[in-house]
């Protein structure tokens, strides 16, 4: 089927169709599994991720904002529809759904035969640093961290975006995964990059990913290239003419993942989590934003 994002109300079918199959045919009721009476509920976790997956489309990034667009132009689609606080309630304690529904969709629909990548983080917002000492929004899991691209202080987490490059087009997110903002970033690599779907790839990070000893391992157990550029050695004034060079072609490669960063934000507005309250709500608003992001790439929204 081909799907618009002009064409909502076919978006929105598609998209309960999807969702409907994952159940039926996937693993995703495993995520919403119930030991209660209440194991079939009246509004479907079909119709509860498809409402909250289609509200992100349509450029509506707070839950309470979306509920208020379904009500206005598509109750008579979901005439179960609850009240708000259990639609929130609902999605905040689902949020692994939505991860499953992102790899589903990876392997559905994306098709990239490039073997080079990309792999940054992003800062994702909870409050500012200047208000941390009040802070409690999603504790214990954020912490106070530095961007040093906004050459910002701030108190939530970190993006990390494993990304496949593709011709004349943006690269293709293929992995994601959310870690407390203190954490280095080539930490977080370690925990994540292994089992991401990537083989004989050529991955091209910044100097927060310089460590030979992981680079070497990465290279010989998984076939993945770690590319990171060179860095001057203690006492050393300059790079030599060959490492200037590589920087120089390094940095040129790696400006479609800044693009890719700043694409996701203008769209889904993912850095700024002021408005989150607990860790699963935090869990939850990245990943509808990577699901609701990957939807748009796939079909060029």
């Amino acid at each position: 089927m081909k799907v618009t994002f002009s064409d909502t109300d076919e978006l929105l079918i598609w998209l309960y169709l999807f969702i409907d199959s994952l159940f039926k045919q996937g693993e995703l009721s495993l995520y919403t599994t119930r030991l209660s009476n209440n194991c079939f509920p009246f509004f479907t976790d079909t119709e509860l991720f498809t409402c909250a997956i289609f509200a992100e489309l349509m450029g509506y990034h707070t839950k309470k904002d979306g509920y208020k667009y379904i009500c206005r132009h598509y109750r008579a689609w979901f005439p179960k529809l609850p009240r708000y606080e259990v639609y929130n309630r609902k999605l905040n304690k689902f949020y692994d759904a939505f991860a499953y529904i992102f790899k589903q969709l990876r392997a559905c629909y994306v098709r990239c035969s490039e073997a080079k990548g990309q792999i940054d983080t992003a800062p994702i917002v909870v409050c500012r640093a200047q208000h941390s000492a009040n802070a409690k929004a999603a504790h214990p899991f954020v912490s106070k961290g530095y961007c040093a691209a906004k050459k910002m202080y701030y108190v939530g987490a970190k993006l990390q975006i494993i990304a496949q490059n593709r011709n004349h087009a943006l690269p293709m997110p293929i992995d994601y995964h959310l870690e407390t903002a203190s954490k280095h970033d080539v930490q977080i690599a370690k925990q994540t990059i292994c089992t991401a779907p990537i083989e004989n790839m050529d991955i091209y990070g910044d100097k927060a990913y310089i460590d030979n000893e992981f680079q070497l391992e990465l290279f010989e157990n998984y076939h993945i290239n770690l590319m990171t550029p060179y860095k001057k050695k203690k006492g050393q004034s300059h790079l030599m003419l060959f490492q200037q060079a590589f920087n120089t072609i390094h940095a040129s490669a790696r400006q479609s993942i800044d693009t890719l960063f700043g694409w996701i934000q203008n769209k889904t507005n993912i850095q700024d989590a002021s408005k989150v309250r607990s860790v699963e709500g935090l869990f939850y608003f990245i990943n509808i934003k990577m699901v609701a992001a990957l939807i748009m790439l796939i079909f060029n929204f």
